[in-house]
């Protein structure tokens, strides 16, 4: 795992980092077990003080017509980060070699908003690696920068101060294993956004409503 120091078993809330609300973005939202995640990542956040914000939490009537639905959806999840302070994201490969690209907006809307985002996936390959091995070069040149997706995503998360969370950490190192592998990437990127947060300034809160 790269990122993250190994975490440790925090229970309670962490000074200086209490009530920041943040945005869980990722394809988690496609998951057929979706609600399930939402409610496990936000009780990962709240043991540290943070408030988690699931994009399926504002989902609009679905008896809209499907275009009319579909803009009440992004709608829905822009004024979701408009009310968050920072993100975490899952770049976990999805339908491809890359990161969910609904996801990848999302991180350049936050990060333009002046809002920190931090990253994680369970994928430990570099991004060009990956793509060679799925043999999907295509004889174009493929970035070779080292890191774990295109330089334009996850050098949101750089310049937010962190770096993408690679691979699921031993579960054992994770609060005596209550916490899940399909959660201990997630749970170690929390850990680097305490870390920021207790080092940097407070963030602006530019929540609404």
């Amino acid at each position: 795992m790269t990122g993250a120091a190994p975490p440790g078993s925090e229970q309670e809330t962490t000074p200086g980092t209490a009530g920041y609300h943040v945005y869980l973005a990722g394809p988690d939202v496609f998951f057929a077990d979706a609600r399930a995640v939402a409610a496990a990542k936000r009780e990962l956040c709240a043991r540290h003080g943070l408030i988690g914000h699931f994009p399926l939490d504002d989902v609009p009537a679905a008896n809209l017509r499907h275009d009319v639905l579909a803009l009440a959806v992004f709608d829905a999840c822009v004024a979701m980060m408009d009310r968050c302070d920072l993100a975490v994201v899952n770049m976990t490969p999805f339908r491809g070699v890359s990161m969910d690209v609904g996801s990848a907006v999302e991180m350049g809307y936050l990060f333009a908003s002046g809002k920190p985002v931090f990253a994680y996936t369970d994928d430990p390959m570099d991004y060009r690696h990956r793509v060679e091995a799925a043999g999907r070069a295509d004889g174009a040149e493929v970035e070779d920068f080292g890191w774990a997706d295109n330089v334009m995503s996850e050098g949101v998360v750089r310049r937010s101060g962190g770096s993408v969370v690679r691979g699921a950490p031993d579960v054992a190192t994770l609060e005596d294993g209550r916490v899940g592998p399909e959660l201990a990437g997630f749970h170690a990127c929390l850990h680097q956004v305490l870390e920021v947060l207790r080092s940097a300034p407070a963030l602006p809160r530019r929540r609404s409503g």
